[in-house]
């Protein structure tokens, strides 16, 4: 795909999220937008969004973990995407609903990275790069998506529909040994609305941030210290009602919350 192509179509989702319009299925010539095709848009998205110099990636984003989102959507691999430094927000914020076209909260395990990630390390070896890790919320914006008609390309084109991050306080993971079986709750108003387990991405937490280190290298921007991971939903995605509060609370992790205005 040329780089003029790549430009026209982000000239269209800029002005597409500007007028609120449903969001559609990325077609190149006629033909379905493939990974290589999703990832080019994705980062002229987040180049234009670093041009003025005042912004940074703070971490990335994993979705599609579970290998029936990956069957549904045509891949054999989770797809990623960039966290912006002014999207990072600590637990006890308010997002306001009128700022999204549809505001989706979902339920994660964030890891902190404390230094270079070895392409081929072990469990071990994985555990060692992780300073810290947090309950966590990311914030996504789906733009209405019709659920029956999904293809991973076109989520990864819009940076995985990534449009923030809630952090909880950060505590050390060296109690918390592969970050496997770590038992969640989502309460909504004060009240449990669903349950998971740090268990339900795939593969575990350490597989997601191995994941994320050879996606980051092969985009030529290796993961750096103090980057955010964050590893994928154990809760099915909650659409966000404005009035409402949002808890997450996995394992003895502080929890994190959030409440839509």
């Amino acid at each position: 795909m040329h780089a003029d192509q790549v430009r026209a179509i982000v000239d269209r989702f800029e002005a597409d999220v500007k007028n609120r319009a449903r969001f559609q299925l990325y077609r190149i010539d006629g033909r379905p937008a493939t990974l290589e095709d999703a990832y080019a848009i994705q980062s002229e998205i987040l180049a234009r969004a670093l041009r003025s110099g005042s912004d940074s990636v703070a971490g990335y984003k994993v979705g599609l973990t579970t290998a029936k989102m990956q069957t549904f959507c045509g891949v054999a691999e989770p797809i990623g995407g960039r966290i912006l430094k002014s999207n990072v927000r600590a637990s006890g914020a308010k997002i306001r609903k009128s700022e999204f076209h549809r505001l989706g909260i979902e339920s994660e395990l964030a890891l902190r990275v404390g230094k270079a990630v070895p392409s081929d390390a072990n469990a071990e070896d994985l555990i060692a790069c992780v300073d810290a890790i947090a309950a966590a919320f990311e914030v996504i914006d789906d733009r209405d998506a019709d659920y029956d008609h999904l293809e991973a390309s076109s989520i990864a084109a819009e940076n995985s529909w990534n449009r923030g991050i809630v952090l909880g306080e950060a505590a050390s993971p060296s109690a918390f040994g592969d970050l496997r079986g770590l038992p969640g709750r989502l309460l909504v108003n004060g009240e449990p609305v669903a349950t998971g387990s740090s268990d339900d991405v795939m593969n575990g937490p350490l597989w997601v941030l191995a994941w994320v280190a050879r996606f980051a290298e092969q985009a030529g921007t290796p993961l750096q210290p103090a980057q955010w991971i964050m590893t994928g939903s154990i809760i099915p995605t909650k659409f966000a009602v404005a009035g409402d509060a949002y808890s997450f609370e996995l394992g003895t992790l502080p929890p994190v919350t959030v409440t839509i205005g």
